[in-house]
């Protein structure tokens, strides 16, 4: 796991987690609307960059961000952010850090899969992510760009949308990246096998889980309002699965920061 950072690191620190086949370039555009007020922290998470590593299951990606935390002297965060499986590390990174009593302000899911489903499912998907993460491995980056644009699983999640991700897509496939068998693995295992924690109250205020009302990802809502009836939901119109901080960098981020002083109004 590498990690970047943009920002004075006197200023209070955020926590940005990318999602699944992306690197810490993908959350670049919207912390850099954030670096004028904070210390943004953007990992890339295990077995995605070019550090040939394997992605962990959830609590060993934990662990690593738990362990640079504490080596950099970060006590505190003011936001912690997560995009599709980068949202179900965040609430484990939020886990963690309520067990181990440091305080943040506000935990924003954004399109996280918070599902639980049966073997049989997640082999179907398994066999999805291989296809997938093919199409990165290879030295012609405009090839990997135009096979990621038009694939039927970008256009499941895109929903007529994809020109939303042309941005994401571009920083996805500027360097040819390999992603192991056991990488495969536990990326399905994450989005598809997650089992939710427990908060209190207090921490559950403190959430924002938000969706575009169209995404598949959607559908993990009722879980996630059973388990956290206390948290905020915001669905957003007009947007595919992630699509919104892809479009609008600057107008996301001014959501985040409004985040960050009032959870519940978003």
């Amino acid at each position: 796991m590498t990690f970047h950072t943009l920002g004075a690191k006197n200023n209070p620190a955020v926590l940005l987690i990318h999602g699944m086949m992306c690197t810490w370039k993908s959350c670049e555009p919207y912390g850099r609307y954030l670096a004028d007020e904070y210390y943004v922290i953007m990992p890339t998470l295990d077995g995605h960059g070019m550090d040939s590593t394997d992605l962990l299951p959830l609590e060993g990606e934990v662990d690593k961000i738990a362990a640079y935390l504490k080596e950099n002297g970060i006590t505190s965060l003011a936001l912690v952010q997560g995009s599709s499986m980068g949202a179900e590390i965040a609430l484990a990174v939020i886990k963690r850090l309520t067990e181990e009593n440091i305080p943040f302000e506000c935990g924003f899911l954004d399109g996280g899969p918070f599902f639980h489903f049966n073997p049989i499912f997640r082999g179907f998907m398994h066999k999805k992510f291989k296809s997938l993460v093919k199409i990165f491995d290879t030295d012609d980056h405009e090839a990997a760009y135009n096979a990621m644009m038009n694939h039927p699983f970008l256009k499941f999640l895109a929903k007529g949308k994809a020109k939303q991700y042309e941005p994401l897509i571009r920083a996805m496939s500027q360097e040819r990246r390999h992603f192991s068998k056991k990488t495969v693995g536990n990326m399905v295992n994450i989005c598809y096998k997650y089992d939710l924690p427990s908060f209190s109250e207090d921490i559950q205020k403190r959430l924002v889980f938000f969706f575009s009302n169209e995404e598949p990802a959607r559908k993990s809502r009722k879980r996630l309002i059973k388990a956290y009836p206390a948290a905020s939901y915001h669905d957003i119109e007009g947007y595919a699965h992630c699509g919104y901080q892809a479009a609008s960098p600057g107008e996301y981020a001014g959501m985040l920061k409004r985040a960050v002083l009032y959870p519940e109004t978003i």
